[in-house]
C-alpha cells in the first residue's frame, strides 16, 4: 500500500503523505470560478485517502505553497475561505508560504490562525513542533 499519494493538476498539486501525517498543497495561477470548484472538488475527494491508510482527519499538518500564486479576486477568496473555516477538511496545523506582502495580508484575512512564512524552512519546523506535541 503506497504511503503517499500525489494529484497533479494545472493550477494545483497535492502531496498526501500518511505515516507523516503531512499534506502539501501547492497553489498555482490566477483562479476563476471553476478552478476553484475544481480544487474544493479534489480536496475533498482525496483527503479520506489519510484515514484509509491510519491518519484521522484533523490529525494531519498543511503546508501550502503560495510562492505561484498571485493576489486572487474576491470570489475565490471567499470560497478558499469557506473552505479554511470548515472543520471536515481541517488540519491540526496549517503553515502558508508566500512570496508577497500583498498575498501574505490577503492569506491573513481569509485564513486567520494559519502560520503564515516566508520560508519553507520556517514553516516545516513549525509544522513539524506540532507534530512531535
Amino acid at each position: 500500500m503506497p504511503s503517499a499519494h500525489i494529484i497533479e493538476d494545472s493550477a494545483f498539486t497535492i502531496h498526501l503523505s500518511a505515516p507523516d501525517r503531512f499534506v502539501e498543497i501547492r497553489m498555482r495561477g490566477f483562479w476563476d470560478a471553476t478552478t476553484m470548484r475544481r480544487f474544493d472538488r479534489t480536496l475533498r475527494r482525496e483527503l479520506p485517502w489519510l484515514p484509509q491508510r491510519g491518519c484521522p482527519i484533523g490529525q494531519q499538518v498543511t503546508l501550502f505553497d503560495l510562492l505561484d500564486f498571485p493576489v486572487q479576486n474576491q470570489e475565490t477568496l471567499a470560497a478558499l475561505g469557506a473552505m479554511a473555516a470548515d472543520p471536515s477538511i481541517g488540519s491540526r496545523r496549517i503553515a502558508v508560504l508566500v512570496g508577497s506582502t500583498l498575498l501574505k495580508q490577503q492569506a491573513r484575512r481569509t485564513a486567520p490562525g494559519y502560520g503564515l512564512f516566508g520560508d519553507r524552512e520556517s514553516a516545516m519546523a513549525w509544522l513539524t513542533e506540532a507534530i512531535a506535541a
